[in-house]
């Protein structure tokens, strides 16, 4: 009995976690992607604890608040550029609507950076993006 038990353990079980642990994580086969750099043109260094934000948010509707379709926060551990991806999913984009690119670099709470103007992109089509953020009065 205990021989089986044995025999269990290293042919049955031991291949069965040590397969589990080799699969590599899943990712979501739909998603896509928009990749970009985040700039400013001052020419002072970030402090070490800045935090950028950027979201991907619908603009349709001029009388109503953006709705975010996603958002990465990035703790930049270089100088501009800030290189970014967010990852989302693509049937959340609609045909005939505003999709912009939003940023914002952070101190704390005090904002630092953000980016004045709606950079419009089009979330579905695989171009780099570079957002141009200014220093916040």
């Amino acid at each position: 009995m205990l021989d089986r038990i044995a025999e269990f353990f290293i042919f049955g079980l031991v291949p069965l976690v040590v397969g589990v642990l080799a699969v590599p994580e899943v990712t979501n086969a739909g998603e896509k992607t928009i990749a970009g750099e985040v700039i400013y043109r001052e020419r002072i260094a970030l402090p070490p604890d800045a935090v950028l934000m950027v979201e991907l948010a619908d603009v349709s509707l001029a009388d109503a608040p953006a709705t975010v379709i996603a958002k990465r926060r990035i703790a930049p551990t270089d100088q501009v550029p800030i290189k970014f991806e967010i990852g989302f999913d693509p049937k959340a984009i609609q045909k005939g609507r505003t999709y912009t690119l939003q940023a914002r670099i952070t101190v704390g709470e005090r904002l630092m950076f953000i980016a004045d103007t709606g950079h419009q992109v089009d979330p579905l089509a695989a171009k780099p993006q570079t957002v141009l953020v200014r220093m916040a009065r």
